[in-house]
């Protein structure tokens, strides 16, 4: 025991001296950081790989962050990376119940949205002013994303087609179509307030 406690408290002392900003133990602070994307992959693994590898990337950064800004916290009860092991699998959790609330309130957005694209035949759900504000914010949206949403509803590619046709992978078509959905969804509301305002001008 008294071995582990030594241990325990080695650690505290790196960490305070790099409170302090003392080069050599943030160097070492930062290595042992190195952690927090090995950490992040095995618990996402072990529920499943909800997050995708963009996904545990980004999440990497948020965390290693955090970790930064709660150094204070760390009381010397456990080693270091104990102390890391529970902030990563408690930001993982967050960022898979994030994941999931945003992929079921984007899911009805685009839903709707692909119902109003699909209409763009001439059937009366695009007809008129609602096809001019659509191709309009499809514009707006631009590039990849633009090209994506196109190709998806308008000549009904897969997205392993559209992939295949943009070189590009299959699960990067469907990122780049998600997003480019929520852009097209927040360029129409913003389309269609404008056009109310200019009417009651």
């Amino acid at each position: 025991m008294a071995t582990h406690s030594s241990e325990f408290r080695a650690d505290l002392v790196l960490v305070a001296a790099a409170l302090r900003g003392a080069s050599p133990a943030i160097e070492q602070l930062v290595l042992r950081l190195r952690c927090v994307p090995r950490i992040l992959g095995a618990w996402n693994q072990r529920l499943g790989r909800p997050l995708d590898e963009h996904d545990l990337a980004d999440l990497a950064q948020d965390v290693t962050v955090i970790i930064l800004q709660k150094l204070d916290d760390y009381a010397g009860r456990a080693p270091f990376e104990a102390w890391i092991y529970r902030i990563c699998r408690l930001e993982l959790m967050n960022g898979v119940r994030r994941k999931r609330r945003a992929r079921t309130r984007n899911g009805a957005q685009v839903e709707d949205l692909a119902e109003l694209i699909a209409g763009e035949d001439g059937s009366a759900a695009a007809a008129g002013s609602d096809a001019e504000l659509l191709h309009a914010a499809l514009e707006r949206v631009g590039g990849v994303e633009a090209e994506t949403i196109r190709v998806k509803h308008f000549e009904g590619l897969t997205f392993e087609e559209i992939g295949a046709r943009l070189a590009i992978p299959a699960n990067t078509a469907k990122t780049r179509y998600y997003r480019g959905m929520v852009k097209l969804e927040k360029a129409l509301r913003s389309s269609k307030t404008s056009a109310g305002m200019g009417e009651l001008e």
